[in-house]
């Protein structure tokens, strides 16, 4: 889609980003003269633009999946809709045009983590520190709606020119559809996203899998490359019984304390029951009496009733959906 390409009631200034199942776009509100980011239903992979600007499934038995993936997207609209948090994206709106659907959020000006890391490879503990907790925040309102990311990684974790953090970019609607096709591995983030993303039923997903994105994500900014890619460390542990996740405890990044890399380990376990059940956990574990003499107990490990509670908050058919739907 061009520039200055009239759009409902909004113009297209230029393009923000792409990535597999979407655009985003720079776009001004001709209502409220205002800047906006607009983000397109374009699944790569299964669709394709019509001169028209329309968007076409490429053929009639990518049809139904296609239709599946839009309906998700304009659902996690609405439930995004939902959050008032100021580190959480806002979204305005969302409408259908073109036979696919857009969702308008809020524009923020400045860079992502990934951006930053590049520029600096490693933020020290106290910097890292002022971007998380707004995030945990936020996500503890999310998590408490019974929503989950699901793409927690430096790229979805915006810093805006007054330093302070926003998350972007929640990832249901693509996993959704992910679990449809047949390259499923491409639709994750290597080494950010836990193994139970990959490999089926979201029984096994929750506050715990966000977790998981959010310590990877730490482990990269401390240490200057990402964890092992969770495929790879089953694979690993399938055929030696050893995992090759390496802690960030034995790589000692400097400046970090005993607590702040003993969460980021926990987050990190291969195993989705033996990492903290939620943000409030992992919180005690981050501000953890870093003292010689303060002892680390690990939380007990979670049963599958600790998931029947989180689901428990959502709705009869919101909590269908992520139970029958992988990711």
């Amino acid at each position: 889609m061009n520039s200055d390409y009239d759009l409902h009631k909004f113009t297209i200034l230029d393009i923000l980003g792409q990535g597999g199942f979407g655009i985003t776009y720079l776009a001004r509100d001709n209502n409220l003269n205002r800047l906006v980011a607009i983000k397109e239903y374009l699944p790569m992979e299964i669709a394709v633009r019509e001169n028209d600007a329309s968007i076409q499934p490429v053929s009639n038995d990518h049809d139904e999946r296609f239709k599946t993936g839009l309906q998700r997207f304009i659902d996690e609209a609405r439930t995004l809709a939902k959050f008032k948090h100021v580190n959480i994206v806002q979204v305005f709106s969302v409408f259908t045009e073109n036979n696919t659907a857009y969702m308008v959020m809020e524009y923020e000006s400045g860079q992502s983590l990934h951006a930053i890391l590049k520029q600096e490879k490693r933020l020290s503990e106290s910097k890292l520190r002022t971007y998380l907790f707004p995030i945990l925040d936020g996500l503890k309102q999310v998590h408490t709606a019974g929503f989950i990311h699901r793409d927690i990684k430096p790229a979805n974790i915006f810093i805006r020119e007054d330093g302070s953090p926003v998350l972007l970019d929640f990832g249901s609607a693509r996993q959704s559809l992910s679990s449809q096709t047949a390259t499923m591995p491409c639709m994750f983030s290597s080494g950010f996203s836990p193994f139970e993303q990959y490999t089926g039923r979201s029984i096994n997903q929750g506050p715990w899998t966000d977790i998981y994105g959010l310590g990877a994500t730490l482990y990269k900014a401390t240490t200057g490359r990402a964890p092992a890619d969770a495929m790879d460390r089953g694979a690993a542990l399938l055929q030696t019984d050893r995992d090759i996740y390496v802690s960030i405890k034995e790589i000692k990044p400097p400046n970090c304390s005993r607590a702040f890399l003993y969460a980021i380990d926990e987050a990190l376990h291969f195993r989705p029951s033996q990492r903290p059940i939620s943000i409030n956990i992992w919180l005690d574990m981050l501000n953890k009496n870093d003292s010689p003499q303060a002892v680390y107990i690990r939380p007990p490990v979670r049963s599958k009733a600790v998931y029947d509670v989180f689901t428990a908050q959502l709705t009869k058919q919101e909590a269908e959906e992520i139970t029958l739907n992988a990711c």
